[in-house]
């Protein structure tokens, strides 16, 4: 099997891995094996590049194989009990050599039987090999003699020799259930440089660091963990590790693809039926009677060139020929692939980033390791940062460092120290060179933040007559004090981060030093046992629209007297103001009217629900008249109503038209 030399390794869960040797020509192949789950990874990648010699193929189990279908067609299978004897009876036919105590024997095996031995209770049966030796002598051998220290049996048959390796391979391979045999196959001869490379998924490489503060200098160290999961050891492998997100993805090569076929019915009869055909004319016969009689012969045509051949000699690639093309263009893509390769310790390559390990790296199967990756100073400080939804009472002490490494740095966990006394630990995100971060690794008891709040809408500031609405807009106000304590002996500087809101903006405060995405980031000063203070306002306009319709009188007044309209402004609205009290006025009558409408179609119910209980009498007589009197003097005033709120109605209708005209006049504004 190749050894491995070269390893990559990728954050997204694959590894390349390359096997590079020198090969035996004469033995025509060479074995590999493959965890079954890895198939489809290694049947999509492996590729294969030769010195001198021609890959002829690539066979490997497949998905449905298992041991009991393998050995059905072999001619040797040999059970866990009485092994040996069952190999020497399905060795009948064979030439085999023996050598026992003092004795070399050569013959063609007929078999194994058993002979009593011992008398009476003592009677045992006891196995004999039937041989026929070359001398045609049949001879029978105690098959006790051919299991003593000394003694060896081997098979002279080719074939059967064959049959043995094959059943003992098969037996070897279904052993690891899990591992699939991938055997390529060479033509050449002498020996041969052979590289088979190959993709398939790996744990993903992580990484960790430690971080020293050493006087003034800081010191970074990393450490790439890796898991060799394989059933074989890495022995002084070339490691890289790859810092970047390539696509990869699993495609089922592995398992058969049964594609369903329509079924075509096959026909079971012909239409075919037993016919008889007319006689020919006598007219035709005797016109190729005619054609029959001799003519003369045309002159031979000369001999054409024999260039046929030429032409298919020319075009002709035979087998041979088209392996070769293909294994110098895999030779041609290999030197291309490998002049590009980086050779620096650590190096951008597009969006990836490489951690190359300069010394032969060696993980034993089924272990993991440590491999040192970075030791560096680093440019870095200490300071506090107080951020409120991370610690409410105190900042969190943090390490700011800027990546001078010369290396991409890879997320992972970090360990803080300062000289030699653990200090905290914390998450180092992705950080590219040039880049800075400021890492939490404690809290900070030396200081202590108190925070007060307080928002509040204010007055209009600003009003704005669109097309058809009013717009008035006020500020909604937000402040935020924060009160900084230093208990410690020695002056400190906070960093507070106050988070940005959607819509608010600063006002009234000073700018911050720094921002990020989400937070303005102010520098506090404090000297040793005292407090700062530090006020942060922010504030968001908000808007309301207004139908014009809607604003009194008093409203209008007051924005006039505050400025916030002009002149011409006030006039329009207080036309519409006017316009539409007066509306009101009447709309006001109306539902007057329609409420005394209503009061009156009522009472008229209830009369006429009394008549109908009024009987003939002359006092019911009476009484019926008062009610019949009442309900025409009803109708009368029914008859006045109606005709006041058709009037007071369209007086309405007028004085919206008026309204609208008067909206209309105006010079467009955009709302």
């Amino acid at each position: 099997m190749l050894p491995i030399n070269k390893v990559v390794l990728f954050k997204t869960g694959i590894g390349y891995f390359e096997r590079k040797d020198k090969i035996d020509l004469a033995k025509k192949s060479i074995n590999l094996s493959f965890k079954r789950k890895v198939m489809n990874d290694i049947l999509a990648t492996l590729t294969i590049a030769t010195g001198n010699s021609l890959v002829t193929g690539i066979s490997y189990e497949g998905a449905e194989t298992d041991l009991q279908r393998a050995l059905e067609d072999a001619l040797i299978k040999i059970p866990n009990e009485n092994s040996f004897i069952t190999l020497l009876k399905q060795l009948v036919g064979s030439t085999v050599t023996l050598k026992i105590v003092g004795e070399v024997i050569t013959g063609i095996v007929l078999g194994v039987q058993e002979l009593k031995k011992g008398i009476e209770k003592a009677i045992i049966n006891e196995p004999y090999l039937v041989l026929r030796d070359i001398s045609g002598s049949i001879r029978n051998i105690k098959i006790s003699d051919l299991t003593g220290p000394s003694a060896q049996l081997s098979v002279s048959d080719d074939k059967m020799n064959k049959e043995l390796q094959f059943f003992i391979e098969k037996m070897y391979t279904s052993k690891k259930k899990d591992m699939k045999p991938v055997t390529i196959f060479f033509e050449g001869e002498g020996k041969d440089d052979v590289t088979v490379s190959y993709l398939h998924e790996m744990p993903s490489w992580k990484v960790s660091y430690r971080l020293t503060f050493i006087d003034e200098d800081n010191f970074l160290q990393g450490w790439a963990l890796i898991d060799n999961t394989l059933d074989e050891d890495w022995e002084n492998i070339e490691l890289s590790l790859i810092a970047g997100l390539p696509i990869s993805f699993i495609y089922d090569l592995y398992t058969p693809n049964w594609i369903l076929r329509p079924t075509v019915a096959r026909k079971d009869k012909y239409d075919i039926q037993v016919t008889e055909f007319e006689g020919e004319l006598e007219e035709l016969r005797e016109m190729k009677e005619e054609a029959k009689r001799p003519m003369a012969q045309p002159a031979a045509p000369r001999p054409m060139k024999a260039m046929a051949g030429k032409r298919r000699s020319k075009f002709k690639v035979t087998a041979k020929e088209k392996m070769v093309a293909t294994a110098s263009d895999k030779s041609d893509a290999l030197d291309r692939l490998e002049s590009t390769k980086v050779e620096a310790k650590g190096e951008e390559a597009g969006d990836f980033f490489e951690y190359k390990i300069m010394v032969p790296v060696t993980v034993k199967r089924n272990q993991s390791s440590l491999v040192p990756i970075l030791q560096s100073k680093i440019t870095g400080k200490k300071m506090s940062v107080y951020n409120e939804s991370v610690r409410a009472d105190n900042p969190m002490l943090c390490c700011e460092i800027e990546n001078d490494s010369g290396l991409t740095l890879e997320e992972g966990p970090i360990t803080v120290y300062d000289a030699s006394t653990f200090i905290g630990e914390a998450m180092l995100p992705f950080v590219k060179q040039g880049e800075k971060r400021r890492i939490p690794y404690s809290v900070d008891l030396g200081i202590t933040v108190n925070t007060k709040r307080k928002e509040k809408s204010v007055d209009i500031h600003q009003i704005k007559l669109g097309k058809d609405y009013l717009y008035s807009f006020q500020y909604y106000l937000k402040k935020c004090e924060y009160l900084v304590k230093n208990k410690s002996e020695e002056a400190r500087e906070v960093i507070v981060e106050h988070p940005k809101e959607d819509r608010f903006e600063l006002y009234e405060t000073e700018k911050p030093f720094e921002e990020s995405k989400n937070f303005y980031r102010y520098m506090v000063k404090v000297d040793p046992k005292t407090q700062a203070k530090l006020l942060i306002k922010i504030r968001r306009v908000d808007r309301s629209s207004w139908y014009f319709s809607n604003v009194s009188k008093s409203e209008i007044d007051l924005w006039y007297k505050q400025k916030l309209i002009n002149e011409e402004d006030r006039d329009f609205l207080l036309k519409i103001w006017k316009l539409n009290t007066e509306k009101n006025e009447v709309d006001n009558k109306i539902n007057e009217l329609e409420n005394k409408k209503n009061s009156i179609i009522n009472d008229q119910n209830r009369l006429r629900q009394n008549l109908k209980s009024i009987g003939t009498s002359r006092s019911e007589e009476r009484l019926r008249n008062k009610y019949i009197t009442k309900m025409d003097e009803q109708e009368n005033e029914l008859e006045k109503i109606e005709a006041e709120i058709k009037e007071l109605t369209k007086k309405s209708e007028e004085l919206e038209q008026k309204i609208n005209d008067e909206i209309r006049k105006r010079p467009v504004v955009e709302d």
